[in-house]
């Protein structure tokens, strides 16, 4: 009869069993990858929602979208209702938008891809200096009116009409001034809703 190899060599797994061989007792790849899965999904629920890791995630986008060579938005206007309209026409609930701001004008819109989630994505611009207003739904684990930097720019979040609504931008005046507009707007238009004047 013949001498089979692995049944003379210590270093040789057995084809009919796999249990025999060099990587018996020890950790295969298979096992450390669904461990470093299971950590990074943990730590991801973890962050999921949290103010900064949401800040860094927008303020990545806006300097994404600001960064391209053109813009992306998918809807071009100035006039907040035909964007909001847009919007709400792919499904975003949208508070109503602020036209912009002394120095910045509303220019456009679109959808973006975030890192769990889906956000609407409006783009004020004066030329020089640009602000980005996100509403998304999820969670989002902040105090009202929290503000913070992230990635350099100026953030700051509330939540209206059971969303979150992010302002971004490259100065403290345009994000404060563009949040003010909003809370604003939308004030005006739970007043108009509910029968009441100016």
């Amino acid at each position: 009869m013949p001498v089979l190899p692995w049944a003379t060599s210590p270093t040789m797994s057995d084809p009919a069993n796999p249990d025999l061989g060099p990587s018996r007792g020890g950790l295969r790849p298979a096992h450390l990858l669904l461990a470093l899965a299971v950590a990074v999904l943990a730590v991801v629920a973890w962050g999921r929602g949290r103010p900064g890791l949401v800040a860094w995630e927008l303020a990545w986008d806006h300097d994404r979208d600001f960064g391209r060579r053109q813009l992306p938005a998918r809807v071009w206007g100035t006039d907040p209702a035909e964007v909001g309209a847009w919007l709400e026409s792919r499904g975003t609930v949208a508070p109503p938008l602020p036209a912009g701001t002394d120095e910045l004008e509303l220019i456009g819109a679109r959808y973006c891809a975030l890192f769990d989630r889906i956000a609407a994505h409006a783009f004020y611009s004066d030329g020089r200096h640009n602000a980005s207003v996100f509403v998304f739904s999820g969670p989002a684990r902040f105090h009202d009116g929290w503000v913070g930097r992230a990635r350099g720019r100026y953030v700051r979040l509330v939540r209206s009409a059971g969303r979150v609504v992010a302002v971004v931008g490259d100065r403290a005046s345009d994000v404060e001034a563009l949040a003010a507009r909003f809370g604003t707007s939308v004030a005006l238009a739970r007043l108009t809703r509910a029968g009441g004047s100016c």
